[in-house]
């Protein structure tokens, strides 16, 4: 007899009983707000916005290059109208995670955090969601009767801010959707007023032209970049003899926020100081910078590269931020994956070991898979989905060997435990064996089992690609 079992992989409980619950990242958890003293031009051009009742200007759209701090100064008014206790909703894009990199996920999410702050709000959603086509209705609908409507039959006003346009995805049409519906909010009477960050690509540029809608940059607003000053001094104040230096070098790099960061972290680890300096003087880009960052970090052995390289192929080619612990369980080498994060704090964000794991900007994901910009330090991220396939195979093998129902029963004994892995199992149960067909990002293969042995000489596993 012959079963076919078509699943998600999940983590067996064992294993996944100290992984905190995850969800997508839409709120940019790890975003912080501007240091004092610092964009206060740009955040009182936003407040006299969101102050002005005439309506006429719904959007206000701040297009500046990566690294400049939009996010900074979008967390910075979240936190500000949270204490107001505004009515407001935020969503921040992402190439981290499919979810946040897309606009699947969009209405609801905004739809959600209005009905939280007025349950008057929640009523009028749910009556929406409760229509039997909810789940063909295009974006456009879905933004105008989860959000636009219950605003207007409600009368009250709310905030919407939607930070790094730039990031959400456009192979799907996902960014013109959006574009093109706030191209509508822009032209209609509308109770929703919109703050929106982003890179300024041209397809941006080109609709915020086109539905009449100012956009202006930092240097615009502010008329100088003397906060990159304020913040060397605020993260150098031990350091007084270097800021000086340090800001002379960081005058060439065109008020890049994310440039002073991760400089001032460098400075903050490395015992040479001055050589550092004289590194940095030596070219101000953020290309170079990562070089650096990287050049400090990893040890020039072999071994410890390619240990490096493993780990960030793992970490790039993740569907969702996977932690220090998740990873060490998919390594292929046990140990690694925590000292090679460790090293690498400049460029990645993460608060503990069971933390899910973020490059720092979304400009180091764009350096690291650039062969051309990254030159040594490229990662290919096809290989880490293999290295994660391996490893998930692995847990899948170990369950398998010590309980054979187990396997059968991942699905329904992990509900709700699920790592955050692009994998998808169709599993063929014959009488004695097993056979698998397993697809992760680009790596496809097929592994068989023959009673409670794995055939193959791969990690002990059958592995063909195809």
């Amino acid at each position: 007899m012959c079963h076919r079992i078509a699943i998600h992989f999940f983590l067996p409980s064992a294993l996944a009983s100290d992984r905190p619950a995850r969800v997508p990242n839409v709120y940019g958890i790890q975003h912080v707000p501007c240091i004092q003293g610092t964009r206060k031009k740009s955040l009182e051009a936003i407040r006299k916005w969101a102050e002005d009742k005439s309506g006429e200007k719904p959007i206000f759209l701040l297009l500046d290059v990566a690294g400049s701090g939009k996010s900074t100064v979008a967390k910075h008014m979240v936190n500000e109208w949270t204490r107001e206790n505004r009515l407001m909703a935020r969503y921040f894009f992402s190439r981290d995670t499919v979810t946040t990199m897309n606009t699947s996920s969009f209405c609801v999410t905004i739809a959600n955090a209005l009905g939280e702050r007025d349950r008057r709000f929640q009523t009028l959603i749910d009556v929406f969601k409760g229509r039997h086509d909810f789940g063909l209705l295009s974006f456009e609908e879905l933004f105008q009767g989860l959000i636009a409507k219950p605003l207007e039959e409600l009368g009250v006003d709310a905030m919407l801010i939607i930070d790094a346009l730039d990031e959400c995805d456009n192979t799907d049409g996902s960014r013109n959707e959006l574009l093109g519906t706030l191209r509508t909010q822009h032209s209609s009477a509308t109770r929703l007023r919109v703050l929106a960050t982003g890179r300024p690509e041209l397809d941006i540029k080109q609709w915020a032209r086109g539905s009449g809608v100012e956009f202006v940059n930092f240097f615009q607003l502010e008329g100088s970049d003397g906060d990159i000053e304020v913040y060397i001094k605020h993260r150098l104040k031990s350091l007084p003899d270097i800021q000086d230096r340090l800001y002379q070098i960081i005058q060439e790099a065109d008020g890049v926020f994310i440039w002073a960061r991760i400089a001032c972290d460098l400075i903050l680890e490395t015992i040479d100081v001055d050589g550092l300096l004289d590194e940095l003087s030596k070219e101000v880009s953020l290309d170079f910078l990562y070089k650096v960052a990287l050049g400090h970090s990893i040890p020039r052995d072999e071994r410890s590269r390619q240990a490096f390289t493993v780990v960030l192929q793992m970490i790039l080619a993740s569907r969702d931020p996977l932690s220090i612990v998740e990873l060490e369980r998919l390594s292929p080498k046990r140990g690694i994956v925590a000292q090679v994060v460790n090293r690498l704090g400049a460029v990645l964000l993460y608060k503990d070991s069971n933390d899910p794991i973020r490059l720092l900007h979304a400009t180091f994901r764009e350096f690291l898979i650039n062969r051309s910009r990254a030159g040594v330090y490229f990662i290919e991220p096809g290989h880490g989905h293999q290295t994660l396939a391996l490893g998930c195979l692995r847990i899948i093998r170990r369950h398998f060997n010590q309980d054979e129902g187990t396997l059968l029963r991942l699905d329904a004994v992990s509900q709700g435990e699920e790592i955050s892995l692009s994998i998808r199992c169709l599993l063929t149960v014959h009488p004695g064996s097993i056979y698998i067909h397993l697809t992760v990002g680009d790596i496809t293969m097929q592994l068989r089992t023959e009673g409670s042995r794995w055939k193959g000489k791969s990690l002990g596993l059958h592995a063909m690609s195809y």
